[in-house]
């Protein structure tokens, strides 16, 4: 047998799902419904939060889109260390420039802070939700 690799496909009628049945292929509108899906996001969202005190303070409300993860990340400029959690405990320590929270949650407002010194902060950062 024969296998021509420099065949041109004119039409795709079927395609195989995941459980081996024959559907119709993608088409343009569906090709481009999961582009923008699986896309990323336009803009991006950069915002600093400071606390007023030394107790536990919780972020600002910002959204974040569905796929994205957001970055809390340690000041240069603070005097010392930030602590993350929820709104009961706060173990999460980022001591230094560099260090980086991760976060995938829907909003930052399910984070709390709480700094040694006041007016010390984290930075915001995650894809979508900017201009």
């Amino acid at each position: 047998m024969v296998l021509d690799t420099n065949a041109d496909v004119e039409r795709i009628n079927k395609v195989q799902n995941s459980e081996g049945d024959d559907t119709t292929p993608a088409n343009e509108d569906r090709q481009k419904a999961i582009e923008e899906a699986l896309g990323n996001p336009t803009g991006a969202t950069i915002e600093t939060y400071s606390t007023d005190g030394t107790t536990a303070e919780q972020l600002p409300d910002l959204p974040i889109p569905d796929g994205v993860t957001a970055l809390i990340v340690y000041l240069p400029g603070n005097a010392g260390d930030v602590f993350l959690g929820d709104d009961a405990e706060q173990f999460i320590p980022l001591t230094d420039s560099g260090h980086v929270f991760e976060w995938e949650g829907a909003t930052t407002a399910d984070l709390h802070i709480k700094t040694n010194t006041a007016g010390d902060g984290v930075g915001i950062i995650f894809e979508g939700g900017g201009a």
